[in-house]
């Protein structure tokens, strides 16, 4: 394959693969009148502080105020960053969508007040409330999880505070963004042509899966030495972002920052500590892992730059975007009518930005907002992945879509803890259905292992990352500086323990992974990947194992959105993760995936 540095310009996308957001705002003049009516809401937020304690009516209009301008202001936010990442060189999108983000650090200073004043009315007085006008009632569960947070709220001029420096407590994030996405110099490689091309992110991503070891080798070198020459810049950017989390910890009184960071979404910390434990516990079946790609590739050693090569690349297929979208509806059946006949009519009205265009964002996302449809971006590259990621996408979408039908706005939001929940579950759906439809040998042992590979990705490498985060914040909890050598070692230990004696490791270049990491400043977000997978495991399991009650039972978990905290949630579909069975059965999975494996390697000739 020779890269290709011709790029369309939006322009040449045909319109029905472009996503139609005119839906949202007609004009960037509709969007103006908008961002202009949350302007006037911000000022008016700001003049109701202190009513809450006067009446029933008082505090009824406050709430509903705020949660109508957060309404608007999320609308002004989603248009204006979509808009910018359909073309990032179109300066004025990129003006706006920075005006929008300012808008909401307005808010969120335009209403530091609510939550303390709140928590400082005499409880008897909300039961006041609530009797003088029922439908107050709505609110219950919103005016629950500001209650639970009380030990952790601050006075109202602390709260102030600390919303106004929230522009300033994103800077390491931001620093380790700019430097990542824009200043990082990668050097010149070889592909498997000969040809010399500059490695960047997505390159290194294609080259590293390669035939060719050398080509594999060279990719994963450039691209490590090129995060070790700005390794001591980004221990030190890492040693403020875990800091950062630290102070925010202690300020809201919190045992440490796993606690903090799980105590929004009332997640117990059991459930982190039981997910790396129960993931410790199997270290024998990723140990088996690695022992079969070494023995599938007819290694002599097993490097790091081996773990990405498929096993099986004669079997690979991939659809084009029609087929593509036809796989992904067959897949999705089991869901019933109504959920298909949402799909199909998102794919026809134009929810989905498919291709990739010149100054378009790169990965893929679902986004939206009340009341609007949910879109979907892509940058479709003709590999069977894409297939996995439009799935993956649609099942964010569709979640966003019986939420917002079924949820007033006040819980039409749902936490990452359940968000990928649902979007991996319709991973699976189509995993399966591939599986169930195919019994060619090569193409079925192509399957299994992308499927044994998505679970080691999602469910063990997440955990992995997990772990070193942890470690991160305790060494930060203890008072200690992090440094490139003392991250180094943190990840170079958690690296040996999960991958076993059949992987070797540089040294030099493998404890540098942490630098490349983004979601290490995210405050604790990578372990929902492996916690969501299991969930999604399971109800899918439910789903295709049962029938109309199991389905509808599903359905509900998606219908729900923030009505309760995402635990309960799960557990109302059927899925426990305050206990380890959820991830048992992902390990039980893996296992019985390497069996069919093996036992096909037996029958098909190599």
């Amino acid at each position: 394959m020779t890269e290709s540095n011709t790029v369309r310009e939006r322009g040449d996308i045909p319109e029905q693969l472009t996503w139609d957001l005119s839906r949202i705002y007609a004009d960037w003049g509709a969007w103006e009148a908008d961002f202009a009516r949350v302007e006037e809401g911000n000022v008016s937020l700001r003049n109701l502080q202190g009513t809450l304690g006067e009446s029933t009516a008082a505090f009824r209009t406050a709430l509903e105020m705020m949660l109508e301008v957060r309404e608007v202001l999320d609308r002004v936010n989603v248009y204006a960053s979509m808009k910018s990442d359909e073309d990032a060189r179109i300066g004025d999108h990129l003006a706006r969508d920075g005006r929008a983000g300012s808008l909401a650090v307005e808010f969120s200073e335009a209403v530091s007040w609510f939550e303390p004043e709140l928590l400082a009315l005499p409880e008897e007085r909300l039961d006041d409330y609530s009797i003088e006008d029922p439908g107050l009632a709505l609110y219950d569960h919103f005016i629950e999880e500001i209650r639970r947070a009380a030990p952790h709220t601050l006075p109202e001029e602390q709260e102030a505070l600390l919303a106004a420096v929230g522009n300033v407590t994103r800077g390491a994030s931001q620093v380790f963004s700019a430097l990542d996405n824009a200043d990082l110099t990668f050097p010149i490689v070889r592909d498997e042509t000969g040809s010399e091309v500059e490695l960047t992110k997505a390159r290194y991503s294609r080259l590293v899966r390669v035939a060719d070891r050398d080509v594999r080798r060279g990719a994963f070198e450039g691209f490590m030495d090129a995060y070790g020459g700005v390794a001591n810049t980004l221990a030190a950017n890492m040693d403020a972002n875990i800091k950062n989390h630290v102070f925010y910890a202690r300020a809201r009184n919190h045992a440490g920052c796993l606690e903090a960071a799980l105590q929004p979404v009332n997640v117990p910390p059991d459930v982190f500590h039981s997910l790396v434990g129960t993931v410790h516990d199997h270290f024998t079946h990723l140990h088996r892992y690695t022992a079969l790609k070494k023995q599938v590739l007819g290694l002599d050693e097993l490097h790091e730059y081996d773990l990405y090569m498929p096993l099986f690349p004669e079997g690979e297929f991939s659809f084009d975007y029609d087929e593509a979208c036809a796989r992904m509806i067959a897949s999705l059946a089991p869901l019933g009518d109504e959920y298909l006949s949402v799909v199909r009519s998102g794919i026809e009205h134009r929810w989905l930005d498919v291709h990739e265009n010149a100054g378009k964002r790169g990965g893929a996302y679902s986004s939206g907002s009340y009341g609007t449809d949910p879109y979907i971006l892509l940058n479709w590259s003709g590999q069977l992945r894409d297939t996995f990621t439009l799935t993956h996408e649609m099942g964010h979408s569709m979640h966003s879509w019986f939420t917002g039908r079924h949820q007033p706005f006040v819980y039409a939001d749902y936490p990452i803890f359940t968000a990928e929940v649902a979007s991996t579950f319709n991973e699976m759906l189509l995993m399966r259905h591939l599986l169930d439809e195919t019994e060619d040998p090569a193409r079925r042992l192509y399957l299994l292992d992308v499927f044994l590979d998505q679970i080691n990705a999602t469910v063990f490498r997440q955990t992995m990352f997990a772990e070193m985060e942890y470690a991160m914040h305790r060494a930060g909890e203890r008072g200690e500086t992090l440094t490139a050598e003392s991250l180094g070692a943190m990840y170079m230990e958690i690296l040996w323990a999960y991958w076993g004696p059949d992987v070797v490791f540089d040294d030099v270049r493998s404890a540098r992974t942490w630098c490349r990491i983004p979601h290490f400043y995210y405050n604790y977000y990578v372990y929902q990947y492996a916690t969501a997978f299991a969930g999604s495991a399971a109800l899918a399991r439910r789903v295709l194992e049962g029938g109309d009650v199991e389905r509808e039972e599903y359905l509900g978990f998606l219908r729900s959105g923030d009505s309760r905290y995402p635990v309960e949630t799960l557990a109302g579909a059927g899925v426990d993760l305050t206990t380890s069975q959820p991830v048992e059965d992902v390990v039980a999975l893996f296992v019985s995936l390497m069996d069919e494996m093996e036992a096909l390697l037996q029958e098909v000739p190599q």
